[in-house]
């Protein structure tokens, strides 16, 4: 059986269609704020802030600190809603990838807003060293 929705029919290529064009909206919406962006398989931006970065050719920084990266991935909750989803790495390197809603996927600019926090680079002591 096949759910419906105001614009058709929702299918598989339906919602693959939609996530691809939600994908290429979250990724501009990134680069508008200056960061990085690009669109991977599985419905997935790959966003990082270029200003953290190791220096480059410092070898051991880029080892050490592979920099402010940031994965979300458009797919539907367990109730058939569409959402963006924080990715994070499983407990140990064996565990899948956990999962955690973000927000709506048309939601872009509220996404790219929390994506943008994330990722951001803060001059000047941390709230914890001002008290």
């Amino acid at each position: 059986m096949t759910a419906s929705s105001p614009a058709g029919p929702v299918t598989p290529a339906s919602v693959d269609a939609r996530t691809a064009r939600l994908t290429e909206r979250l990724a501009d919406a990134l680069t508008a704020r200056g960061l990085r962006a690009r669109v991977a398989r599985g419905a997935r931006v790959l966003a990082s802030n270029p200003a953290g970065d190791p220096p480059d050719g410092d070898h051991r920084a880029a080892v050490l600190s592979p920099g402010l990266r940031q994965t979300v991935v458009c797919g539907t909750d367990r109730d058939g809603r569409l959402l963006w989803f924080w990715q994070w790495s499983g407990p140990t390197r064996e565990s899948p990838p956990e999962y955690e809603p973000l927000c709506a996927a048309d939601d872009i600019s509220h996404a790219a807003d929390r994506i943008a926090r994330v990722l951001r680079v803060v001059d000047g002591p941390t709230r914890e060293e001002e008290r």
